[in-house]
Parts: C-alpha cells; structure tokens; sequence
C-alpha cells in the first residue's frame, strides 16, 4: 500500500511524504501506483519549476518528499499550494476508488 502524508500549517498544505508501493499489481504494470507516481512527481515539478517555491525534497528508497521552506511567501506561496491541493484532489480520487492499494494522511505541522 502507498502511504501519503500531507502536510499542512494553518490549514495550507506546505508539502507531502509519499511511500511504498500500491500492490495492486506487478511493478511495471501497476496502474494505481504509476497514477499516483504522476501526480506527486508533476506536483514537485510544479511547485519547483513552475511555482519557483524553494522546497527541501528527498527523493529515495521508494519515498518521495517535499517541503516548503518556511521562507516562501507571496506568489510562489500560493502558486505552491494551489499545486499541491490539485495533487491532493487527483490522489483523494483514486483513494476513492483504489482504497486498499492507497491512504492519505493529513498532518498539521508546526511553523
């Protein structure tokens, strides 16, 4: 099963913790896991790239992380959080439909 914690402070995701693998099939041929893999790895790309946020990201061992760094504020603040509450949307869709193979967590975190 893969494992999702969204952060928040104040409410306003500021980033997420994804793990493991879904096992809803073969590596190679999972659909749920390759969905979810697309929506966290385009969310870090939009909140880097796109959103230009500074953000603190490990990317091993089958974990992707991403955090915003308490100093993004402004524009990018929100851009980033707009980015990842459509990451959020998508990966509560396929939670609806593929809940044994994926949970989410919210986590309120301090600032």
């Amino acid at each position: 099963m893969t494992r999702i914690t969204v952060h928040f402070q104040g409410g306003r995701p500021v980033g997420f913790t994804a793990k493991g693998h879904s096992g809803y099939a073969d590596k190679g041929e999972d659909i749920v896991c390759a969905a979810i893999s697309a929506l966290t790895e385009t969310a870090y790309l939009g909140v880097t790239e796109l959103a230009k946020a500074d953000a603190e990201a490990v990317q091993k061992d089958g974990e992707l992380r991403l955090m915003l760094k308490p100093e993004v504020s402004g524009l990018s603040r929100e851009k980033a959080e707009l980015i990842l509450e459509t990451m959020l949307l998508g990966l509560r869709s396929i939670e609806e439909n593929y809940s044994d193979y994926l949970k989410i967590l919210k986590r309120e975190v301090k600032a």
